[in-house]
């Protein structure tokens, strides 16, 4: 009977597991609602594992590109909010689905931080070889968990002119609780087992352990890199800036009282902090 039970347990136990990875930490392939408000290109960038799609919006200064880098579950109509002060400062703009998210479609069953690091560092190829984009000038805009995977890209790539996160997680309980959504699970010891497991599935478990040691990539950010966090924010909580205020190389954090998780941009000061560190940046005063 013991034995009986002790198999019931771990059945129901593997059961649990198998369905909140699917319904709660896989994303959902999702269509687009919105679409740019002006004339755009449509991207597709062919790698091993996928095909990263999105939209090239070119501005008539061309003073450099910005990349926008959804968040875990999102997709890139949700970075429409960034564009248009963007173009309208001069800047071309390229939003692309990460692997496995919105219409990007990848061969992998499961999405990890590689798939965005991977996203990221193919979309920089691909402006690099674009003649008709300002490749001295990338910057990337990442949201979220599109931050964290573009922390790591600037800790090694020596192309990004600089970064920009807004509300990022910068510890594996707040990526865990990104990931999860809607859905509260505690994070001892549901949230750690299967962060663990993502990371493991993706293929980076040891490398995410020692190369992408979230305390090391924050230290060691190549180019100048900017954070925007609302101390409302709920599902990452401001908490989170304390480590690149007082044990990283971030050039400058920024606390901003807008609700919610998604909303920074909707601060009065969002664009003129955004765009006074890049002029910063583009005048030579940082590196």
């Amino acid at each position: 009977m013991k034995y009986f039970l002790f198999v019931v347990c771990i059945a129901i136990i593997l059961f649990l597991r198998r369905y909140i990875i699917l319904h709660i930490f896989t994303p959902k392939m999702k269509e687009d609602k919105k679409y740019p408000n002006t004339t755009y290109e449509n991207v597709e960038i062919e790698l091993d594992t996928g095909i990263i799609r999105g939209w090239l919006i070119k501005s008539e200064q061309a003073r450099g590109c910005f990349l926008l880098i959804h968040g875990w579950n999102s997709n890139k109509s949700d970075m429409l909010r960034y564009v248009d002060p963007l173009l309208a400062s001069g800047y071309d703009v390229l939003i692309v689905d990460v692997l496995g998210h919105g219409q990007s479609e990848s061969i992998q069953k499961q999405v990890s931080i590689a798939s965005f690091v991977q996203s990221i560092t193919a979309t920089i190829d691909y402006v690099w070889e674009r003649p008709d984009i300002n490749s001295n000038a990338i910057y990337v805009l990442g949201h979220s968990m599109g931050g964290i995977a573009a922390s790591i890209v600037n800790s090694f790539d020596l192309r990004l002119r600089a970064l920009i996160t807004d509300s990022m997680p910068t510890s594996l309980k707040s990526i865990s609780n990104s990931m999860a959504g809607k859905v509260t699970i505690p994070y001892i010891p549901f949230g750690w087992l299967f962060i663990s497991w993502f990371l493991l599935r993706g293929g980076v478990f040891l490398r995410a352990r020692r190369e992408w040691c979230l305390e090391t990539i924050l230290k060691n950010q190549v180019s100048p890199a900017l954070a925007i966090h609302s101390i409302q924010d709920k599902k990452v909580p401001i908490s989170n800036v304390e480590v690149l205020i007082n044990d990283s190389n971030f050039k400058q954090v920024i606390k901003v009282a807008t609700k919610g998780h998604h909303n920074c941009v909707k601060d009065k000061f969002f664009w003129e902090n955004v765009l006074r560190f890049i002029t910063s940046i583009e005048r030579g005063n940082d590196r």
